[in-house]
């Protein structure tokens, strides 16, 4: 009977040790997970960081532009963002508004093309090259025929 109660107490007594040692590995696992959580938690406030710190940047470079360059990089960014292959008349008329009060329509369509770069991608600042050309030409098309009619009075 006794060798029986030493089996058992011995048997009780592994399983002790067991449980303690589960127990420990346990609470090594929850404190490397804590541990990774709080490193994620870092990377993700670092993250926002950089992200509002960009927002900063765009909101007061786009401060610093004209009220009609605005309105013109805007049209780009709604056409770039729309999938459409030509501006909507709006985002045509946007861009002529800025290009009308410039001297030089290459120039203003540089410069309209170089204020956008920053929300660019690069085969999207082709497509939008192509579009600011187009009007360029058209414009260019339509001074020369308001020109011509002026002419022939």
């Amino acid at each position: 009977m006794e060798a029986e109660r030493d089996r058992q107490s011995q048997q009780l007594a592994e399983k002790d040790k067991k449980i303690e040692e589960l127990q420990a590995k346990y609470k090594g696992e929850e404190f490397r997970h804590q541990q990774d959580n709080q490193e994620k938690d870092r990377i993700i406030r670092q993250k926002d960081s950089i992200i509002n710190d960009y927002r900063e940047r765009i909101s007061h470079y786009l401060s610093t532009l004209s009220e009609l360059l605005r309105g013109a990089v805007k049209a780009v960014l709604d056409y770039v963002q729309s999938g459409y292959r030509s501006f909507s008349s709006s985002q045509e008329g946007d861009v002529k508004r800025y290009m009308n009060g410039q001297p030089d329509k290459d120039v203003a369509a540089d410069t309209v093309l170089n204020a956008s770069l920053p929300f660019l991608k690069s085969d999207e600042c082709e497509k939008v090259k192509g579009q600011l050309s187009y009007i360029v030409q058209d414009m260019k098309e339509e001074r020369q025929q308001s020109r011509s009619r002026g002419f022939h009075m």
